[in-house]
């Protein structure tokens, strides 16, 4: 006499199988989701960067300084909330911001909306008044610090980059 066995269900090896495929799978989609985020705030940083750049080298064509100079503009001192208005604002000859174009504020302005960092979406700035390097050195230098987010802005070279500090990797600096 043969007995038949009913089987309801799964055996341990079998449930453990498809959870083994299911955890492989989850990690595929997780590391395939996480490399695409970096990879949009990289760019997304790149050009806020290359327009962050380029308000500032407009900037100068028309000031022929770049914004905080500590000899030449109105912003010496370079005080943050100055440097965005004069970025989003109209400016006269000085750099002195106005939210009316006039006939003496007639320059500008050079950004719709000031562009924020990516990773840590802050629009903060720190401007650097003493140092001139080119863009590699002082981006190097900002990356070894412990940037808390934002810019990092030197007036006398007109360079900017991410204020990230060693927190993040070095592709989120922008340059």
């Amino acid at each position: 006499m043969r007995f038949i066995r009913n089987r309801r269900g799964f055996s341990l090896a079998e449930i453990l199988i498809v959870l083994g495929i299911m955890g492989i799978l989850a990690t595929v989609v997780v590391i395939n989701f996480a490399g695409s985020d970096t990879g949009a705030k990289e760019e997304t940083m790149k050009s806020n960067v290359a327009v962050f750049r380029e308000a500032i080298d407009l900037y100068r064509a028309d000031h022929g300084w770049y914004p905080c100079d500590p000899v030449k503009d109105w912003n010496k001192a370079g005080k943050p909330s100055n440097f965005h208005r004069q970025m989003t604002e109209f400016t006269d000859v000085t750099g002195k911001p106005s939210t009316k174009k006039t006939t003496k504020f007639k320059y500008g302005p050079y950004l719709r909306k000031f562009p924020e960092e990516s990773v840590t979406k802050s629009t903060a700035i720190y401007v650097d008044k003493i140092n001139e390097r080119i863009q590699s050195k002082m981006a190097a230098t900002v990356a070894k610090g412990t940037g808390s987010g934002g810019w990092y802005y030197e007036a006398k070279s007109g360079n900017v980059c991410a204020n990230l500090g060693k927190a993040y990797p070095i592709e989120y600096a922008g340059y």
